[in-house]
Formats: structure tokens, C-alpha cells, sequence
């Protein structure tokens, strides 16, 4: 897929979840990295557990996962 696709269409579409995590080139998984970090923050920065689950809830189901280890990754720097 990868050379098909300008990168920036690549990378959309795997974190609005229309390409699957293994599907996608390693170069758009990496450079994916960033955006799933910043997302992590924000959920990381609602008060409770409850509106952290609901953030959570509302990344595409096939990105999700890696946003929720990084959510994790991060918590245990606190």
C-alpha cells in the first residue's frame, strides 16, 4: 500500500481505523507514534476514571490498543 497512498492519506487512515495496525508500511506505524502519544496525554488529562474510559472509547477500535499502552505507559511515569 505504501508508495499507492501520498503518507499523510496512509497515516489518516490507520488512525481513523480504516487500515489495520499490521496491515499499514512500518515507516506510517512510526510516524503514527506521535499522534497516539498526544492522544494518550489528553486522556491523561481528565480528572476521573470514568471520562478517562469515555475518551478512550471514542479512538477507532483499531488504534485503540495502542493508545490505551501508552495511557498506561505514561501513568506509570507519574
Amino acid at each position: 500500500m505504501c508508495g499507492a497512498m501520498k503518507p499523510s492519506k496512509e497515516l489518516h487512515d490507520l488512525l481513523t481505523g480504516r487500515v489495520a495496525w499490521d496491515d499499514a508500511h512500518d515507516a506510517i506505524r512510526s510516524w503514527a507514534r506521535k499522534p497516539i502519544y498526544d492522544a494518550a496525554k489528553v486522556i491523561l488529562t481528565e480528572p476521573g476514571r470514568g471520562e478517562r474510559r469515555n475518551k478512550l472509547g471514542r479512538i477507532p477500535a483499531a488504534i485503540r490498543p495502542h493508545v490505551e499502552a501508552e495511557v498506561k505507559r505514561l501513568w506509570a511515569m507519574k
